[in-house]
């Protein structure tokens, strides 16, 4: 099954904006943070944290989380450089 990466990014109706803590909390999973700490660092509940990262997964239209991480990096929503290289 092939994902449509413009329908991804907002140029279907059937799919809204990712908003800003969807985003923040997709970085988190990219760069390999717990539930806990991302919850700690938005000062947000693990529940609250389950709640946006299922929220974006629904609007990206993916499978499961790291499919909603991986059309995030594609689309350009999140970063995808590796953190452990120097900049």
């Amino acid at each position: 099954m092939q994902t449509d990466t413009r329908r991804s990014i907002g140029r279907s109706p059937a799919f809204s904006i990712l908003t800003e803590p969807e985003i923040r909390c997709l970085q988190f999973v990219a760069e390999g943070k717990r539930l806990d700490e991302a919850a700690n660092e938005l000062v947000l509940t693990r529940e609250e944290v389950r709640e946006v990262l299922v929220s974006a997964q629904e609007k990206l239209d993916a499978s499961n989380l790291m499919h909603a991480v991986s059309l995030a990096m594609l689309i350009g929503v999140i970063d995808h450089g590796d953190p452990h290289q120097p900049k």
